[in-house]
């Protein structure tokens, strides 16, 4: 008889112990129910064909897998500066070495020249203008100053005409009429004196009445005199001086007056004088930068290496795919866009998608490995540089699903740096986890049955039913943390019927004990 044969017997044997046994609860009679619905007692059914494995510790790994692209760790973007959307002219060839320096790619500028003709003609004639307006701007002060000076003259004249007046011409002419008019006082009397001694001598006989008369006349015109100059005196002391005094202190108020409105009038046509250069100057300001940005957007039509290396196109992978390509002679290019870059061909990385429920099991600097397409043994170390802060949504179609992109820099030996090539496809090997001496069996042994997780194990004569407890858990294997113990048999492989109908008893069995 053969082993498998013997298995059978030994099975057909438990079950017809066990089978008007009530189920209380313990795995070896859930196993003779099984086994009766299994149709293990019926010789026409096929014995039961099992895989066993010996329960063993070993080093269990959770770990992912990626497809990426091979790309340049570090590479020198020249991007359109142009504020224009213009046409590429010209380009070299994709992959062609320069030097830095060398012309790359040419832009059309032809709008941007237009651009700038129809700006330099505005600039021209408020250049002008300006230029206009600062020499009226000289002239302005010229003219002020000289009015400034006049008035101020003015003032500082009619200040000293009334100073001269009331401290030099007045007294001077009050105290010459004051003298004057004591000295004929003095006259009148001494003449009314001679007057009368004629008198007294002309009735004595002594002088004739022509002597006397003449001597009366010169007394009468002494008096007449007399009586004049005190009537300037009383003229100039009670109105002349009262009306040139207030004359000569209007004219100065006038003047000072004078001289506030020229500072005013000098401050209102400096003010307007610069409003107007400024408004000149800022609309002026305004065409230059207009200029200028145009001919820097001329300058920048031509864009040049910025280091020695060689060219790739800026072109989208995802849109190249779809058959668009954006970096060609001809095609139109916008402001910011990449045209072209310059990779570092010394460092690579790779640049991968990490489902968001996994981001918490990554860090940085942690280690990676990455496979080549063709080469199988060949396995090239690499170690994350950056986690994206972000997650990226996967895909329009499930918003809900997003990943975090991750860029791994790849840390090759000499050999296996020539057999990278930028953007080849590879396969990034991340490992999440890693724990040694762990009970792991694979996840097709383990049975779930109304939300508790059996396995069977053979004790050496016949199948047993054993409720388990699971920790983690990756593609192939899942870890056992209490339940099994080392060395005992684990079956791993089953026929399909009599795994549903062994699935079928336990449900059954488990619903009656509850």
């Amino acid at each position: 008889m053969s082993s498998i044969d013997h298995f059978a017997a030994l099975l057909r044997s438990n079950v017809a112990r066990r089978r008007f046994a009530v189920f209380a609860g313990t795995a070896a009679s859930i196993l003779g129910c099984v086994l009766l619905l299994t149709g293990a007692v019926d010789r026409g059914v096929a014995p039961v064909e099992v895989g066993l494995t010996q329960l063993q510790p070993s080093t269990f790994k959770v770990q992912i897998e990626q497809q990426g692209v091979v790309e340049p760790y570090r590479s020198t973007e020249v991007e359109s500066a142009c504020y224009w959307t213009t046409t590429i002219l010209s380009i070299v060839p994709e992959g062609t070495w320069v030097q830095k320096g060398d012309v790359v790619c040419v832009l059309d500028a032809a709008d941007v020249e237009d651009y700038a003709r129809t700006r330099e003609i505005p600039l021209i004639k408020y250049r002008g203008r300006l230029d206009n307006a600062l020499h009226d701007q000289t002239m302005l002060k010229t003219t002020n100053e000289r009015r400034l000076q006049a008035a101020e003259y003015a003032v500082e004249t009619n200040t000293q005409s009334l100073l001269e007046y009331t401290e030099g011409t007045f007294p001077q002419q009050l105290e010459k009429m004051e003298e004057n008019l004591s000295m004929l006082s003095q006259q009148v009397q001494l003449t009314g004196d001679s007057v009368r001694q004629t008198e007294r001598l002309w009735v004595m006989g002594l002088v004739g009445r022509r002597e006397m008369q003449s001597e009366a006349f010169e007394l009468l015109e002494a008096k007449q005199k007399h009586s004049q100059l005190e009537t300037s005196l009383r003229m100039l002391t009670g109105f002349t001086h009262e009306r040139s005094t207030l004359r000569l202190d209007y004219r100065k108020r006038d003047a000072e007056r004078d001289l506030i409105r020229t500072k005013i009038k000098n401050g209102l046509a400096n003010t307007k004088a610069r409003l107007t250069a400024l408004s000149y100057e800022r609309t002026l300001r305004i065409y230059e930068r207009y200029y200028r940005r145009a001919m820097d957007n001329i300058k920048a039509c031509t864009l040049r290496a910025p280091c020695d290396g060689q060219v790739m196109y800026g072109n989208s992978w995802r849109l190249k795919s779809y058959g668009i390509t954006q970096i060609e002679e001809g095609g139109r290019v916008r402001y910011r866009q990449k045209i072209f870059e310059i990779p570092d061909h010394g460092r690579f990385k790779v640049s991968v998608p990490l489902p968001e429920s996994l981001i918490y099991k990554v860090r940085q600097a942690m280690p990676v490995t990455v496979k080549l397409p063709g080469y199988d043994d060949v396995s090239i170390a690499g170690r994350i540089s950056m986690i994206s802060r972000y997650p990226r949504m996967r895909s329009s179609y499930t918003p809900a699903v997003k990943d975090y992109w991750i860029d791994v820099e790849l840390l090759p030996t000499d050999e296996e740096r020539d057999l990278l090539t930028p953007k080849a496809d590879v396969m990034v090997n991340i490992v999440l986890s890693e724990e040694d001496d762990v009970l792991q069996i694979p996840r097709d042994a383990v049975t779930g049955i109304a939300g508790h997780n059996f396995v069977y194990v053979f004790d050496g004569r016949e199948l047993v039913p054993r409720k388990v407890e699971l920790g983690e858990t990756n593609d192939l294997s899942v870890c056992v943390t209490a339940g099994l113990s080392l060395g005992e048999q684990l079956v791993t492989e089953m026929t399909p019927q009599h795994q549903a109908a062994l699935r079928e008893t336990l449900t059954t069995d488990l619903g009656d004990s509850d």
